[in-house]
């Protein structure tokens, strides 16, 4: 896909992670086999036309001990060409089950591409607000040194003029060591998220890569609608459920084409040969035989040693199985898509808060250093305003991100997660 851009977009991301993860090109290589298998049930109506051809050489010495005059030197060749034709006409509905099922496969290959494109869409989306939070952090982290530096060179100025105990100073300290280690942890958190983004890219974890947008709120998604009509919406459109009741079909499918196996079938045969042999014996010289013949052929399964019977029960037990594993996806998919639609309205629902508490912090932190800079206030309400300022923004940031991410694992649970969700 080329060089990476100097500002790596989400939408850029998404389309560099689909393109080189191993899942989705092995959900497209079982979906191309599925093609192939129904173009090979589909073949079973079209009748079959082979030919062959054979040279045989037979070298015959018959040696008579007490008279040589009956000895026999005999050579004999022979040339063999045949071309057969076949044509099932009538099966009992074999190969129709059989292309019906095969069909539906094929609708299972494609869905659960179609899952596995989603599954993919997500990890990368993920990965992306991953390291807008990350980056988040630490410009929000170096903001916090940079306060807690000024809070330390005004600590240390009041304590070089007596204003101040050196228990002041050295709280300050430690405020700003504990700022400084959390920004070179916010550092490394960065620097684990852009190397994440570029193994899953198919780069070097070394890569530089730079994010072109911000870790911000967008509008309220539409899809958001009453939890009942999105819960009939993920049964009827996502692709596992999809996929599921497809097997389920071709495994039903299965058990007609087991059963047609046991019926006669009614084909029509045509066979062309041409035999001319060639000989050395003088009494018995060349011949050449020509065999024409066309006719209808019935096939009567008469007894197979029950083998019928244990691949039709062995059918019916996989259709259950089938049964069972669209009841599981329905009951999980429903858990799963609850638990996203209350995340997200909670998740939206405390935006608001987390940014009003980081303003308000941010506020009363600019009180309480105007209030110690004038000599009112004291080290400890100075410290306490910057660590809740700190843990302020911490929360807003994470609320961010757990709302981006919330609205993306709904979409994923109705199936309709795409370029148009973010």
């Amino acid at each position: 896909m080329g060089s990476v851009p100097a500002l790596l977009t989400l939408e850029e991301l998404i389309g560099r992670v689909l393109c080189h993860d191993p899942q989705l090109r092995q959900a497209w290589a079982d979906a191309k086999f599925q093609a192939a298998s129904v173009g090979v049930k589909q073949s079973a109506y079209l009748p079959k036309l082979s030919g062959s051809f054979g040279i045989t050489r037979n070298y015959n010495d018959t040696l008579y001990e007490q008279n040589s005059d009956y000895s026999v030197h005999g050579r004999q060749e022979q040339f063999e060409s045949r071309i057969s034709l076949s044509w099932v006409l009538f099966d009992f509905g074999r190969r129709e089950a059989a292309l019906r099922s095969a069909r539906y496969l094929l609708v299972a290959a494609n869905s659960n591409q179609d899952k596995k494109l989603q599954e993919v869409f997500l990890l990368a989306a993920q990965l992306y607000y991953d390291a807008l939070s990350a980056q988040r952090h630490k410009a929000t982290a170096s903001k916090i040194t940079d306060l807690a530096a000024e809070n330390l060179d005004a600590a240390s100025a009041k304590y070089a003029a007596g204003a101040a105990a050196l228990s002041d100073r050295l709280q300050a300290q430690t405020a700003y060591s504990q700022a400084s280690l959390n920004e070179v942890r916010s550092n490394g958190a960065l620097q684990n998220a852009k190397g994440l983004i570029a193994l899953h890219m198919g780069l070097s974890p070394h890569t530089s890569l730079e994010l072109a947008e911000s870790l911000t709120r967008l509008p309220d998604s539409q899809f958001i609608q009453n939890v009942e009509l999105l819960l009939e919406q993920a049964r009827r459109d996502h692709p596992a459920i999809i996929s599921a009741r497809a097997k389920l079909q071709a495994a039903e499918a299965t058990i007609e084409e087991q059963r047609a196996l046991g019926r006669p079938s009614l084909s029509f045969v045509a066979n062309i040969s041409d035999v001319r042999t060639n000989q050395s014996i003088a009494y018995n010289g060349d011949r050449r035989v020509r065999d024409n013949d066309i006719g209808l052929q019935l096939s009567v399964p008469l007894f197979d040693g029950f083998e019928r019977t244990y691949k039709i029960r062995g059918a019916r037990s996989q259709f259950e199985v089938n049964e069972a594993e669209v009841m599981i996806l329905e009951k999980n998919l429903s858990l799963e898509l609850w638990s996203n639609y209350q995340r997200l309205c909670i998740e939206t629902r405390a935006l608001a808060s987390t940014a009003n508490l980081a303003e308000n912090a941010s506020q009363a932190m600019h009180v309480v250093r105007g209030r110690y800079s004038s000599g009112v206030g004291n080290v400890i309400e100075l410290l306490n305003a910057l660590s809740a300022y700190a843990a302020a923004e911490q929360q807003h940031i994470n609320t961010l991100s757990s709302w981006q991410m919330a609205r993306l694992k709904l979409a994923a649970s109705l199936g309709r997660l795409g370029f148009w969700t973010i």
